[in-house]
């Protein structure tokens, strides 16, 4: 009996790991954002020299210049991206942009350096997270 239980446990398992269907949405220049369900949101880019937003992402916004997005860190932080991101041990949500134009990656920032980096870069209103 002990060992049906574990199979059943196992199959079940495995059932509702295989119904998290992933998901890629294009955003422009090589980067996508990626959506592995769970806590596996993140924004990756094509291109060797591209950044990466690591998870989790909780939104997101884009236009041809510019990509922004806010992010409650995943820990540990995954292996697999190219970057160990010091995060310190604030529970808070940072903020992310990228210039895509020459793929720089500004963040993790802080509520207050992102409305600075906003104003340097003079990036558009309609390109606001809620």
């Amino acid at each position: 009996m002990k060992k049906e239980c574990i199979i059943l446990h196992l199959f079940c398992s495995l059932f509702v790991q295989s119904c998290t269907a992933d998901s890629v949405k294009n955003l422009g220049s090589g980067y996508f954002y990626r959506d592995e369900g769970g806590n596996v949101k993140d924004i990756l880019c094509q291109r060797s020299h591209g950044g990466e937003i690591p998870a989790t992402i909780l939104d997101y916004v884009y236009n041809n210049e510019y990509i922004i997005a806010k992010q409650k860190p995943k820990y540990p932080q995954e292996a697999l991206y190219k970057r160990k991101y010091e995060y310190g041990t604030n529970d808070s949500l940072l903020y992310w942009i990228i210039l895509k134009t020459n793929d720089v990656i500004l963040g993790p920032l802080s509520w207050q350096e992102y409305l600075d980096v906003r104003l340097k870069y003079q990036i558009p209103i309609e390109l606001s997270l809620y």
